[in-house]
């Protein structure tokens, strides 16, 4: 059972919607977003090492994976830092359907650098995307297009950037290893770009929601794991299309959970339009 697709899709789809709702909590009680992302990272890393028993160990010998691992995590490291701030600013439901802009810039990467052929159905998956993230961000009569909408458009586009660059690395190491090396090693960048003292990351933990920031640390590395191996056991066609649920879910669990009550129907009818175009990608 724990090597099978569907087990895995499942311990996935969990974990996202843990991580999802927890993160925005989290971010309610953080006086700085560049620390509280540090902060989640690096316990995340250090948490999903716990798992390193579990897999083989290896290692790979070539020289170019890690150079490729490195210039995913910069891409990463830019992605994860954005979205916090979008994170605080945007309602989960938002966010959530807001995030599967990641496929149409995959798309567009995939025909513009790989010369993938070019697709009627996944150009018109691409567009139903869109309709979902223009539905819901319209709002009393006009376009709610304020500062966290483009931190989360920038991190969708540098977390598909990442993996374009990570795409088949993960196979050649020992998971849990290698998923700490894509959230530890951001989180430093982070810590030395935005030059944010220790002293800051620290006071996130202490003045922070515990709760929440454990939540989101433990169940990131998790949910990286799952999805990871749930393609391993598994064909995109069919696991992408699942996990593309969580879109859905997120509406109502951020309904119920956070209360997050405006234009319920609307966000509804935006995720259900956002899964139909990655179904339609994927088929």
């Amino acid at each position: 059972m724990l090597n099978t697709w569907w087990f895995n899709l499942i311990i996935y789809l969990v974990f996202y919607i843990v991580f999802t709702q927890s993160y925005k909590v989290a971010t309610k009680s953080s006086k700085n977003d560049g620390a509280l992302t540090t902060l989640l990272q690096f316990l995340g890393g250090l948490i999903v090492l716990l798992f390193v028993p579990l897999f083989k160990i290896q290692f790979p010998d070539d020289i170019r994976t890690y150079i490729f691992l490195i210039i995913a995590c910069i891409f990463y490291a830019i992605a994860d830092r954005v979205n916090t701030t979008a994170r605080r600013g945007l309602d989960v439901s938002t966010f959530s359907i807001l995030g599967q802009l990641t496929t149409v810039f995959l798309i567009i990467w995939g025909i513009v650098f790989f010369k993938e052929e070019i697709v009627l159905k996944k150009i018109i998956g691409a567009i139903l995307i869109l309709i979902g993230n223009v539905m819901v961000l319209y709002k009393k009569g006009k376009f709610e297009f304020n500062k966290y909408v483009v931190f989360g458009v920038l991190g969708n586009l540098a977390s598909s950037i990442g993996i374009s660059v990570d795409v088949g690395i993960s196979d050649k190491f020992n998971m849990p290893i290698y998923v700490a090396f894509t959230l530890i090693i951001p989180s430093l960048l982070i810590l030395l770009v935005d030059k944010i003292n220790t002293s800051d990351v620290l006071n996130e933990l202490k003045e922070g929601n515990k709760k929440a920031i454990l939540l989101v640390s433990s169940s990131w590395g998790i949910m990286i794991i799952g999805m990871l191996r749930a393609y391993q056991f598994g064909s995109v066609t069919t696991i992408a299309p699942i996990a593309s649920v969580t879109t859905i879910i997120n509406v109502f669990v951020a309904y119920f959970y956070l209360k997050e009550k405006d234009s319920l129907l609307k966000k509804v009818l935006a995720a259900l339009i956002v899964i139909s175009g990655i179904v339609l990608i994927q088929i």
